[in-house]
């Protein structure tokens, strides 16, 4: 065939024009696609526009008259008549009729607010006509006005070509103004299109429709309601005077694919060489970053030109995914601290990373209350069964013994044998208490932590060496829940013993204090001090920073070598 005899050059040439005649006819096509939808969309923003300056200009016209109703609403007893109206009156009770106009049936109910209520369809000369009425002192103020400012306003056809119009429909379908069109009275034209439904049903817009003389035309139509008065206005012109441009653009498209055909064949070969070269180094690298390589390019030449733009725009992506997988990177190591700053508002893959760490956030700040509550849980059920273990001891152990000991006072053992063993079964006795105390003192459910710690201070002054001073500004009456009470004292506890054991002191300060919103105790010593950051083999300063953090509260350390001071801060929920 005579194609294959042809060199590469006109083999390409004769492709491109073929294919330009193929892209070019389907591109013509969707120019006029758009530009149809382009001349639809301005057609239907024009309409709009002259809609809303009628809408602005009707409701002038319409708050002028209410305003003057409202004045004369306020003062009845001037007589002066107004201009606006064309009867003013007030009435005993609402009349039937007025001028000829059904005033009751208009009207759904009265209050001493101001309602509008229209009565064109009973206007013989087809005017707008509008009722206003309200219930003053003595009975109604009722006033008529004829609006014949607002059919000039909608007769008004600035933008709106030879074929344009606007008018008003009420809401029982029935025209209220004058027809360009029509010389039937207004209030025998019925109109039930669809910009009029979509209007009633609070839907404005803007579309193309077929009006009520079957005409299919562009619409933008809009409710109007002010105090009653419900209207649906509508802006429209024909759809064949709004399209006409698209006859002229179909001979320019025909034109512009000749013109383009002609210099395609002039360039093909030059464009060719220009182009094939950096897209084939772009095709590489787009082939590497499909495989996961993402380095950056550097053009082989300076281009200012689209090719160029390409090439920095290929290079924006491969620094921004670089940065995207940093971030993912940051936020799966967990520093959900992290900041990223989305490339623009259509950034997929950033918003789904943003979700991404929202939702492991959400995750790891649901694992940490879950962690919380389940040490709540099982340290509740240590402190349940502590409790226990002292009610068992207390009530079963202690009668027990006290029972045995009974027994032995009467049995005929000598003197000294039985002396011995009650000694022991005395000790015995003073041990089950000094337990059944620890596990859980009895002063600590009935008076709170502030005695709790209290007898725990006198009883520890007792048996040691070094002396602890306390002072309990915690009223016995304040109302802190019984968890907070029960860390307050197990924090004593754990902070005195650690004083006595570890911080060779000679004297120990404690202090607790009940605010309005949260308690405070204050534990101090003159002992040798220690590192709180280094770790010890003992729980017990690990047990009071977990109760501390359990109850919401804050445990703050300063050890010197002349003393150790703990606060503890506890809000009280």
């Amino acid at each position: 065939m005579l194609f294959h005899r042809l060199n590469i050059g006109n083999k390409l040439a004769l492709t491109m024009i073929g294919l330009l005649l193929v892209v070019s006819a389907f591109i013509s096509y969707l120019f006029y696609v758009q530009f149809d939808s382009a001349l639809k969309e301005r057609v239907l923003l024009q309409l709009s526009s002259v809609k809303q300056l009628k809408i602005v200009k009707i409701r002038k016209e319409l708050n002028e008259r209410y305003e003057a109703f409202r004045l004369r609403s306020k003062n009845p007893d001037n007589t002066e008549p107004s201009p606006l109206f064309f009867h003013e009156g007030i009435y005993a009770t609402v009349p039937d009729s007025l001028l000829g106009y059904p005033i009751r049936t208009m009207l759904g109910g009265v209050s001493d607010r101001i309602t509008l209520f229209d009565l064109t369809q009973h206007n013989p000369s087809h005017e707008i006509t509008i009722g206003f009425i309200t219930q003053i002192q003595g009975g109604f103020l009722i006033a008529l006005a004829e609006e014949s400012e607002i059919q000039g306003i909608l007769l008004e056809r600035t933008g709106l070509g030879q074929t344009g119009e606007s008018y008003i429909v009420g809401s029982d379908f029935k025209l209220r103004t004058k027809s360009r069109f029509l010389r039937d009275s207004p209030k025998n034209v019925t109109v039930k299109s669809d910009g009029v439904l979509r209007a009633l049903n609070n839907e404005p817009g803007e579309d193309l429709i077929y009006d009520y003389r079957g005409t299919q035309v562009f619409s933008s139509y809009e409710k109007i309601e002010l105090s009653g008065l419900k209207w649906v206005i509508l802006t429209e012109i024909n759809h064949q005077e709004a399209l006409f441009p698209l006859e002229e653009l179909k001979n320019n498209l025909m034109i512009m694919i000749l013109v383009i055909i002609f210099a395609v064949l002039i360039g093909s070969y030059y464009l060719s060489k220009k182009m094939v070269s950096p897209i084939v180094e772009m095709e590489q690298k787009l082939t590497d970053m499909s495989k996961g390589i993402l380095d950056p390019i550097k053009s082989p030449q300076s281009r200012d030109d689209e090719i160029g733009h390409m090439f920095d725009a290929l290079n924006k992506l491969v620094n921004a995914l670089n940065e995207t997988i940093v971030f993912a990177g940051k936020i799966g190591a967990g520093n959900f601290d992290a900041s990223y700053q989305l490339l623009s508002e259509d950034d997929k893959l950033g918003q789904a990373l943003m979700q991404m760490k929202e939702k492991l956030q959400e995750y790891h700040e649901n694992e940490q209350r879950l962690l919380v509550e389940n040490q709540r849980s099982i340290l509740n059920g240590e402190e349940g069964e502590r409790s226990r273990l002292s009610k068992e001891m207390h009530d079963g152990l202690g009668p027990m013994l006290t029972t045995m000991k009974m027994s032995i006072q009467s049995t005929n053992l000598s003197v000294p044998t039985k002396k011995n063993i009650l000694n022991h079964i005395d000790e015995t006795i003073k041990e089950v208490r000094r337990m059944s105390n620890n596990l859980m003192p009895s002063v600590l459910a009935d008076f709170g932590a502030g005695e709790a710690i209290g007898n725990l201070v006198d009883q520890i002054n007792k048996s040691s060496d070094i002396k602890i001073r306390y002072k309990n500004d915690m009223p016995s009456e304040a109302k802190i829940d019984d968890s907070i009470q029960i860390t307050l004292y197990r924090v004593a506890q754990e902070s005195i013993n650690n004083a006595i054991k570890h911080s060779k002191a000679k004297e120990i300060k404690l202090s607790i204090t009940a605010f309005d919103n949260r308690v405070s105790f204050f534990v101090s010593d003159n002992g040798i001090g220690f590192d709180p950051k280094k770790s010890t083999n003992g729980n017990g300063l690990r047990n009071m920073k977990e109760r501390v953090k359990l109850a919401n509260g804050t445990l703050d350390i300063d050890s010197q070598p002349t003393g150790t001071t703990l606060e503890i801060e506890i809000p009280i929920e």
